[in-house]
């Protein structure tokens, strides 16, 4: 197996069976070795190391897809899309990946075939190309696949866009005439409309698309916690500054497998435990919530409990209290 990574990680993630071929796998060798495990095929004639398949996520995978297509068809096609969105590195929750889309170039109707989208259009010149492969300019991106998804889903990928800097929420508001003419373009620019560059992670998005909707008053992002000595004490993901009251989405990062202190789970709980006490010790109220209470069905019962929260802030720190600036 160590002579097939390499070659895959050259392809961008992929190998071909007539590369495999090269490499003194033959069909059978091929066959013996899905069953063993050492690889999976990704769609047929591709191939992809399966030890690194099993731990990269769905966006990763349809990106090693989407390369994998561009490479066999050439400059017949452009990625656009959801695959444009996860060749430029972006975000991607519950989006439909189940087909890569592709754009064609050769002036050719569009169609469906196993597992890739075939579009027809004019792509106006909005071509770049990343890793040497054509995709569709990151603007033009973000508004095709915000256009195919829910508003939560596109306010992930479009935060995440301007996130990286790749493109800014003036310039997506600016240019969204450009693609009024095309389906769901409203959703999309809803979206974009919601989303915002300081949010840094999905459960983040997702948590202000929560407030959104379901009535939570709309909170200040990344609030910097000054003591009275005019020491930063914390820095929140949410604040309602009048009531005295912020907010915190604990993700994965600092309790699960991403806990930057494996070595001592407890630590980390240790300490938020102490950046909250810290928090409190200003007079401010705190909200938490995790993934579980992002789930549609919980949502709700999640809002009203930070709803319920800040009124309880406001009476007990905001009446007497100095405004916070």
């Amino acid at each position: 197996m160590d002579d097939l990574i390499p070659v895959a990680e050259l392809n961008g993630g992929y190998l071909m069976r007539h590369q495999l071929n090269d490499l003194g796998y033959s069909d059978a060798l091929i066959r013996r070795a899905m069953r063993a495990g050492v690889l999976h095929r990704a769609r047929h004639g591709t191939y992809v190391v399966k030890q690194v398949w099993d731990v990269i996520s769905e966006a990763q995978r349809h990106a090693i897809l989407t390369r994998s297509l561009l490479d066999k068809l050439g400059s017949s096609v452009v990625a656009t899309h959801q695959s444009a969105a996860a060749l430029h590195g972006f975000d991607l929750y519950e989006a439909d990946l189940t087909h890569v889309h592709l754009t064609r170039l050769d002036g050719h109707n569009g169609r469906k075939e196993a597992g890739v989208i075939f579009h027809e259009g004019k792509v106006d010149g909005d071509v770049v190309e990343v890793g040497g492969r054509l995709v569709i300019e990151p603007l033009r991106a973000v508004f095709e696949a915000c256009s195919q998804a829910s508003i939560e889903s596109g306010m992930v990928l479009a935060s995440s866009a301007m996130r990286k800097g790749q493109v800014t929420k003036e310039e997506l508001e600016d240019q969204g005439d450009r693609f009024a003419h095309w389906p769901r373009t409203r959703t999309a620019r809803l979206a974009i409309r919601l989303s915002d560059p300081r949010l840094e992670s999905v459960g983040e998005v997702r948590s202000l698309s929560m407030m959104w909707r379901y009535g939570v008053p709309y909170p200040e992002l990344q609030w910097r916690v000054v003591s009275s000595a005019g020491i930063v004490v914390a820095r929140t993901d949410f604040a309602w500054l009048e009531a005295r009251h912020t907010g915190e989405f604990d993700g994965l990062f600092k309790y699960g497998r991403l806990n930057p202190y494996s070595d001592e789970p407890g630590r980390a709980i240790t300490h938020e435990k102490t950046r909250e006490d810290l928090v409190r010790d200003e007079l401010l109220g705190m909200s938490r919530w995790v993934w579980a209470e992002l789930a549609p069905k919980a949502q709700p019962r999640t809002a009203a409990r930070i709803t319920q929260a800040i009124q309880r802030s406001r009476k007990l720190y905001a009446r007497n209290a100095t405004t916070i600036v």
